[in-house]
């Protein structure tokens, strides 16, 4: 696993060195190449599907999920209040005016990863700030949610804590033949603002 992402991260450099020397355009704000290139080398882009289902459960208004699938694969599945949005239309006005509302960590999201790369890529040299990339995308979201996975017997009572928010949630968003209660935050460290209240986004988004 850790392989696989070197390899992405390597792919990554290489595509962010391609957007360096692009040419800009005047209207738009971009971020400087090096501190792009130094993003690029951070994880702290990455939100873990377990962050990510935590805060659609609590419904957290400062979350806001772009999903990049083709729009057929979108309308068969997604998660709640996830706006589709096409990558090839990340540099459209109507695109970046909801990626760039104040208050708002937005969380790309794909199949995998790549597709989420190259589109925070695109919108970090844009300038959009508060950007993510759920690890794994909804292969992993389903992976980890949505498949029950037997517990080690040797597990800790971390991973145990966690092996127990994975089945509420999975209750939660298929349901067990009763009302699944909201499961506690799974105790990962990972650090995001978050802002409270902010407007809603709309449902456009250049598809």
């Amino acid at each position: 696993m850790e392989r696989k992402y070197t390899i992405l991260a390597i792919l990554m450099i290489v595509l962010a060195l391609g957007l360096v020397v692009l040419p800009k355009k005047k209207e738009m704000k971009e971020t400087d190449p090096k501190a792009l290139l130094s993003a690029v080398v951070e994880k702290s882009r990455y939100l873990s599907v377990d962050l990510v289902t935590h805060r659609i459960i609590e419904n957290d208004p400062t979350l806001l999920l772009i999903d990049l699938r083709p729009v057929d694969q979108f309308k068969l599945f997604a998660l709640p209040r996830a706006v589709n949005i096409q990558p090839d239309s990340l540099l459209t006005a109507t695109t970046l005016a909801l990626m760039n509302q104040a208050g708002k960590d937005k969380v790309l999201l794909s199949n995998s990863d790549l597709t989420s790369e190259k589109a925070w890529l695109i919108a970090t040299r844009s300038s959009v700030t508060r950007i993510y990339v759920m690890k794994g995308g909804i292969n992993e979201w389903f992976n980890t949610i949505i498949k029950e996975k037997p517990a080690n017997s040797a597990a800790s009572s971390t991973e145990l804590d966690l092996i127990s928010f994975r089945k509420a949630a999975r209750q939660f968003f298929i349901g067990a033949g009763e009302t699944a209660s909201v499961p506690e935050k799974p105790k990962v460290k990972e650090k995001v603002q978050v802002i409270r209240k902010a407007p809603e986004a709309s449902s456009g988004g250049g598809c």
